[in-house]
């Protein structure tokens, strides 16, 4: 089966991460949403977090000067413990979805043209609501918790193949001819009911 393979970069800081006080400390994500595939940009912006950290520092550290012991301890605390690293998170990504209005169709990865282009064929999603509390009523009914169908997919050869592109701001995002697609790293199809 072929796929894409993305490596994120992301920030973490060691910071005191609990209810607990100061000496519970852990590392917190600072770019989960940043989706950085690029080293070098990681790097710029861990700097640029270093950066703040150290001008917070010298602030904290002039109003504890005057401060009592437990402040100029707090601080102490800070300036030792406080840490910066880049983490690496690989994603495999074998399938893509094409989202439509409302409903969500899976495609399996067929080939990997190049980094911005690859062709994917749908596969055969058979949805499953007769575990879901349904109303009669509405325009067709309302099927309750409808996010909780169970689907069930199969690979189609005789599906056509469709050579889709990378957008430019999200490595997980594509296009061809106006649809919109996302990467997953697992088929993933939503009908929806109550549309």
């Amino acid at each position: 089966m072929n796929k894409v393979t993305i490596t994120y970069y992301n920030i973490e800081q060691m910071v005191p991460n609990s209810s607990e006080g100061i000496g519970v400390w852990g590392w917190t994500c600072l770019t989960t949403h940043d989706k950085m595939t690029d080293r070098a940009e990681a790097e710029a912006k861990m700097a640029e977090e270093m950066t703040g950290w150290e001008k917070y520092l010298v602030k904290e550290q002039d109003r504890a000067a005057d401060g009592t012991d437990e402040q100029k301890e707090y601080v102490a605390k800070l300036q030792a413990n406080v840490k910066f690293r880049i983490t690496e998170d690989v994603k495999n990504f074998t399938h893509v979805s094409q989202y439509g209005y409302s409903d969500v169709h899976a495609y399996e990865i067929i080939k990997v043209i190049s980094d911005k282009t690859i062709e994917v064929r749908a596969m055969t999603a058979k949805h499953d609501i007769s575990h879901l509390k349904q109303y009669v009523g509405g325009f067709s009914g309302h099927v309750e918790n409808q996010r909780n169908q169970k689907v069930t997919y199969e690979s189609d050869s005789s599906a056509p193949v469709v050579r889709i592109r990378k957008k430019k701001n999200n490595p997980e995002s594509w296009t061809s001819n106006g649809q919109r697609f996302g990467l997953t790293e697992a088929p993933y199809a939503f009908y929806d009911y109550n549309f």
